[in-house]
Order: structure tokens, then sequence, then C-alpha cells
């Protein structure tokens, strides 16, 4: 199934979802592991509630975060994003550093993008252009 047979199935942004743009919402650091990057997340301990800020903000550095290890093809898809790149260009940025992933890239980058928004880590919002853009 092609990537937009694929999505045309998802109602979520309805016809327009390949110009989601991902936008990450926690810190993260890269660190060289077996000849490759893998990023780490790092989700601020406390964000929620009353009293979070606070109480974040009164941890030593070494405790304020949990960190979340990306594997390989994760840690590939969260380098891709900037805020700009939409989700068909964070595809094809995946598609071309994983080319034996390509059947099984807009599933993959698509689903994984879902977990990182359930979990607060990327919000997914439609790009929005001035009428100069593009």
């Amino acid at each position: 199934m092609g990537m937009r047979g694929w999505f045309r199935r998802k109602t979520v942004a309805g016809d327009r979802i390949l110009e989601l743009v991902p936008q990450t919402l926690v810190a993260a650091r890269e660190s060289r592991v077996d000849g490759g990057v893998q990023v780490v997340l790092l989700e601020p301990r406390f964000r929620r509630g009353p009293g979070a800020r606070w109480l974040q903000s009164r941890l030593p550095p070494e405790r304020a975060h949990i960190e979340v290890r990306l594997e390989a093809y994760g840690s590939t898809i969260w380098g891709l994003l900037d805020g700009r790149r939409n989700l068909a260009e964070v595809m094809r940025g995946f598609v071309a550093a994983h080319p034996d992933q390509a059947d099984q890239a807009s599933e993959r980058v698509w689903l994984f993008l879902q977990e990182l928004e359930r979990h607060g880590f990327v919000s997914l919002r439609q790009a929005t252009h001035s009428p100069d853009q593009r």
C-alpha cells in the first residue's frame, strides 16, 4: 500500500494529514552508540498538576528529568523534527536514512509520532503558510 493510500484511511486531520508539522515539546540530547546516534528525550520529572513548575524548578539538575532513550529508527525520526518539516518531509528523510524500511516508512513514522504526541513529547499541528510561502 502506498504512503498516500495508508494515510487516506486516517481521519485525524482529514485529507491534509501529510501536511501536519510535528513540533517537539521536550529537550533532548544525542549520544554516540555503536557508531550511530541515539537520542535521549529529557522529560521533566514534574510537568502536570498543581505546583509542577515550582517543584520542577527546585530539583537538582541531575534529577530534574526522566530519560527516555529512543532506538535507532526513533532517533532518526526525532532528528528530523525541526518544527518546519511536515509529515511527508519527515517520511522522505526517514526513507533516505533507512532505505530498507521504505515499505514500512509511512506507518512506522506515523505511529511513532502518534505515540510521542500521546506522551506529550510532540504536538502535531497544521502548517500555517502565509500567501507568499510555497
